[in-house]
């Protein structure tokens, strides 16, 4: 088996992308990616090898990434706009064996010298090449997808997920009775690909199916529902953030009338925006619960009755418990930690045995860090996060990592970092900041070092940190 031959057995002739104003057929993803693998071969690349691919939502990283697959790599999806401080952290964590940079990440070929490996443009690929070394096979258990993510030190986590992990995850959201994804169905792409939603749930299940997608190189919400209307989507899948926004705008008359299936996930919906887009719309959008560490994939509202605040029931395969700390579990009706485990669950923290120990047991059981609440009925509500993560338009952000950046400027001494809630993201990152320093100052520091949804948007300068005593800061004082 290999996670790359969901590219294969599809009519070549059929649009499998639109991207921007070209459309793509299978036939050409397929010819692309074979040259793409003959590429990696001719550079020694092969099984376990690392390969980085910075990307936007653009019909290249498939051909980059079902090539790597194919001989065996590792793909590692990166973000098109990172900073290049933070592609040098992000790169040095994961110490890949090449670099294949798709067109909305092209700036970094301008930046060779930073890059620890060679780096391949892609836009430089042929699409065709006779007799190119075939898919090799690989054991289900063997990793595809190395998925970058903050870890709470403020070092970069690398989870690990596997070939069979991602394909099982595919068939629990696709292949079903009640509704699953089809050859027929029409998906917008607006999920970031370094995302384990917008990329194993949108983009690879997708593509295993055979449906078409409609890539949006990024999320607009004007531009998002123009895309819906032309294009007759079917399958509509976002972030919270997204759907609040879907839910505010006065759509013309039938744009919501082709979305059959409406998906949110990466965070609670909130009830207000269910019920806005059901009584507004006519949309009724369906909750699930994952993380990157179970491929985006834990429990699901599809096939049973909605329920305003729940993300659903645990999907089939999936067994699910909310414990105490010591590895208890709750009474019925009070919240625990959820912890999960399943075929969807990851193989550990690349080099990080530390981290893996902390959150998934000998046995397979994986600590989630997210607190829910389980109803008479089965159905799982989400009610805090032990973690101290901030997830703003789906995307985790560590006060570690950002209080690092900021404590780098020689006029802060101190920061803590929290988060806040946002009307458009979910949530948004405030700094709490020790020194006498101009506060623009500092932003412009932060935003030439992080991603754009890492970095504050509010400051506030103190005259003293909230510490334990024990020395650690008390974030929750400043929330």
């Amino acid at each position: 088996m290999n996670l790359a031959t969901i590219l294969e057995g599809h009519d070549t002739d059929r649009v499998a992308v639109i991207d921007e104003d070209t459309s793509v057929t299978f036939g050409e993803l397929q010819e692309w990616a074979a040259s793409v693998r003959q590429l990696l071969v001719d550079r020694g690349v092969g099984a376990d090898d690392r390969v980085a691919i910075p990307t936007g939502n653009e019909s290249m990283f498939i051909a980059a990434a079902m090539g790597a697959l194919g001989v065996g790599a590792r793909v590692i999806p990166m973000k098109p706009t990172n900073p290049l401080p933070e592609l040098e952290r992000k790169l040095a964590s994961i110490d890949p064996t090449i670099m294949l940079v798709c067109s909305q990440a092209a700036w970094t070929l301008d930046h060779a010298d930073a890059v620890p490996c060679p780096i391949v443009d892609m836009r430089e690929v042929r699409r065709s090449v006779a007799d190119a070394p075939p898919i090799v096979e690989r054991d289900p258990t063997d990793i595809a997808c190395m998925m970058l993510t903050s870890g709470v030190s403020g070092h970069a986590k690398v989870a690990m997920v596997s070939h069979g992990s991602l394909l099982w995850a595919q068939e629990a959201v696709c292949e079903r009775a009640d509704g699953g994804m089809s050859a027929d169905d029409v998906v917008l792409c607006a999920l970031p690909l370094a995302h384990i939603f917008g990329l194993n749930v949108v983009l690879l299940a997708s593509v295993r199916m055979g449906a078409k997608l409609i890539m949006q190189t990024r999320f607009d919400v004007d531009d998002s529902l123009r895309l819906v209307r032309e294009h007759g989507i079917t399958v509509l899948a976002g972030a919270p953030p997204m759907w609040r926004r879907w839910s505010m705008i006065d759509a013309p008359p039938g744009t919501w009338n082709t979305v059959r299936l409406a998906v949110s996930g990466a965070a609670a919906l909130p009830n207000e925006v269910f019920a806005a887009m059901k009584e507004q719309h006519g949309v009724k959008v369906e909750e699930g619960y994952g993380l990157t560490e179970t491929c985006a994939v834990v429990t699901t509202s599809r096939g049973y009755s909605l329920k305003p605040g729940s993300v659903g029931v645990p999907v089939a395969g999936i067994e699910m418990l909310l414990v105490e700390d010591d590895g208890s579990v709750v009474e019925a009706g009070d919240a625990g930690e959820i912890v999960v485990r399943g075929p969807g669950v990851f193989s550990g923290y690349y080099e990080d045995a530390e981290a893996t120990d902390r959150s998934l047991t000998a046995d397979g059981w994986f600590w989630t860090g997210d607190m829910g609440v389980v109803d008479d009925d089965g159905y799982l509500y989400i009610v805090d996060r032990i973690k101290d993560i901030i997830i703003v338009n789906g995307f985790n952000v560590y006060p570690a990592e950002v209080e690092n950046i900021l404590i780098e400027h020689p006029d802060v001494r101190g920061a803590v970092v929290v988060g806040g809630l946002h009307l458009d993201t979910g949530e948004t990152v405030i700094a709490h900041v020790l020194g006498d320093i101009d506060t623009a100052e500092l932003d412009a520091f932060a935003q030439a070092r992080l991603s754009r949804y890492k970095c504050p948007t509010e400051y506030h300068l103190v005259e003293e940190l909230p510490v334990a005593p024990t020395g650690k800061l008390i974030r929750r004082e400043l929330r």
